[in-house]
C-alpha cells in the first residue's frame, strides 16, 4: 500500500513548518514529541483520504453502532477516515468503527468501566494464546509500548515511550542491517499503560486503530490491521 504525503508539510504536532523537500532529506531516526494539544490539533480537521483498502477483520465490523454486512459498500460510501477499536470480550468481540472520534472514546471508556483486575499470570497466558483481553489496573503495565513485526510479539521490535510518535514509519529503519523500514509491518503490540494509536497514512492521518490502555493486541490481523500502520503514537504523559 502506498501512503501519500505532501511537500511543504506543516507539522501539526510540534507546530513548526517544514520547507518543501525537507522531509525527504533524512530518515526520522528518533520519534517526535507530541505536544499537549496534539490530540486536538490532529483530529480537528482530518483529511478525507478515503478508506484505502478493506479491513477484512475476522471479527464482526460495527459502524456507529450498526453491524456492517457489506464492507465494500462502506468503503464506497464513506470518504473516511474512520476511528476503529476492539470492543467486547471473548466470542462477543467486534471491531468498532466510528465516524466521530468522540463517540469512539465514549464507547472505549464504557469498556474501561467493565474491565476487571487481571493477574500477571493471566496477562502472560493471554499473550501466549493471542487472546485479546484488558485489565482494570493498567498502572501496573509498562509505560513504553513495543510494536512487533509478527503476531504474538515476535520478530523485529520497535518501542515507543509515552508522549512520543513516529509520523512516517517508512523512515524508521528495521532489520539487522537497517535495510528495511517499519511501514506496513506492525502485526502486534505489547501491553501498555497508556492509549496508543496506529494510522494507515503518514503524519498521523488516515484511519486510526485505537489500542486502549490496559489491553493487549497480540494479533492485529484479527482486526484488519496487520501490516497496515504508517504512523504511530503513544498518548501517555
Amino acid at each position: 500500500m502506498s501512503h501519500g504525503q505532501t511537500d511543504g508539510h506543516v507539522d501539526q504536532v510540534t507546530g513548526g513548518a517544514e520547507p518543501a523537500g525537507r522531509q525527504a532529506a533524512a530518515p526520522d531516526a528518533e520519534p517526535r514529541p507530541l505536544s499537549p494539544t496534539a490530540v486536538r490539533d490532529l483530529f480537528a480537521d482530518r483529511a478525507p483520504l478515503g478508506l484505502v483498502r478493506l479491513f477484512e477483520a475476522s471479527v464482526p465490523l460495527v459502524l456507529d453502532g450498526e453491524p456492517v454486512e457489506d464492507e465494500e459498500r462502506v468503503h464506497a460510501d464513506l470518504a473516511g477516515p474512520l476511528h476503529l477499536t476492539p470492543l467486547g470480550r471473548g466470542a462477543d468481540t467486534v471491531l468498532g468503527a466510528f465516524t466521530d472520534r468522540a463517540a469512539m472514546l465514549e464507547a472505549v471508556r464504557r469498556e474501561d468501566a467493565a474491565d476487571e483486575e487481571v493477574s500477571p499470570e493471566r496477562l502472560e497466558r493471554a499473550r501466549a494464546s493471542f487472546e485479546h483481553i484488558c485489565t482494570s489496573n493498567p498502572s501496573v503495565l509498562p509505560a513504553r509500548v513495543c510494536f512487533f513485526e509478527d503476531a504474538g510479539e515476535q520478530g523485529d521490535v520497535k518501542c515507543l515511550d509515552p508522549g512520543l510518535g513516529y509520523p512516517n514509519l517508512s523512515r524508521v529503519r528495521r532489520g539487522f542491517l537497517s535495510t528495511q523500514n517499519w511501514n506496513d509491518v506492525i502485526s502486534s503490540l505489547s501491553w501498555c499503560r497508556f492509549d496508543v494509536s496506529l494510522f494507515d497514512a503518514f503524519d498521523w492521518q488516515g484511519n486510526e486503530f485505537f489500542a486502549r490502555k490496559g489491553c493487549n493486541n497480540p494479533d492485529l490481523a484479527r482486526f484488519g490491521w496487520g501490516d497496515r500502520a504508517a504512523s504511530i503514537a503513544n498518548w501517555g504523559t
